[in-house]
């Protein structure tokens, strides 16, 4: 009986195998960790927005000393760019500075009656029926508006392979006005 001898091929398997995964495997794996890097920080941007909202959509909250505080965009001591930055950064973007964060905040339906001032004010405060006022704390319960945040993609991303052509990550979100109604106290308390 005759024997065909082959020539050796050993290590043949091994070298193969390192080329598919340097050129298909290590790529596909970056790309993965790419992308789900980037579907958690849309989640968080999203979140962050929902938390502005919430926030602008109370036009006024009671500060540590029991007086009423106007809610506005990026003034003032409670304001909607420093919550949904506080968000932010709770949630593990520490890298991210409140320069990095963009936050608008624009009504989309106009007041349907006139705004009357109150003593938090500036003089001369006026926002008749129709306008659609700059602040959350001139709103009116069940006005429209639109809270949207953006963060650049390079602060926060791990890696820099180039696979996602991203420069921001951007959220809006539709809310409503859910001030309380306006109501006087009365101060003489009864007497029995």
């Amino acid at each position: 009986m005759r024997r065909f001898h082959r020539p050796a091929r050993r290590g043949v398997a091994a070298v193969e195998m390192a080329f598919v995964v340097m050129l298909f495997v290590i790529p596909v794996l970056f790309g993965i960790w790419e992308v789900g890097r980037f579907v958690q920080i849309q989640q968080i941007v999203s979140n962050a927005a929902r938390e502005g909202a919430r926030i602008a959509a109370q036009g006024y909250t009671i500060n540590t000393s029991g007086a009423p505080t106007q809610i506005k965009v990026s003034t003032g001591a409670t304001n909607v760019k420093d919550v949904v930055y506080d968000y932010l950064h709770g949630a593990g973007l520490t890298n991210l500075q409140p320069s990095d964060v963009t936050v608008t905040f624009a009504f989309t339906t106009a007041r349907t009656t006139d705004y009357v001032p109150i003593s938090l004010d500036p003089p001369g405060t006026s926002y008749p029926a129709g306008t659609m006022p700059p602040e959350p704390c001139y709103g009116e319960k069940g006005q429209m508006f639109v809270v949207s945040v953006s963060i650049p993609w390079n602060k926060v991303r791990w890696i820099d392979v180039g696979l996602m052509p991203v420069d921001q990550v951007r959220f809006t979100v539709t809310w409503q006005m859910l001030l309380d109604e306006r109501f006087t106290v009365n101060e003489q308390l009864p007497t029995w």
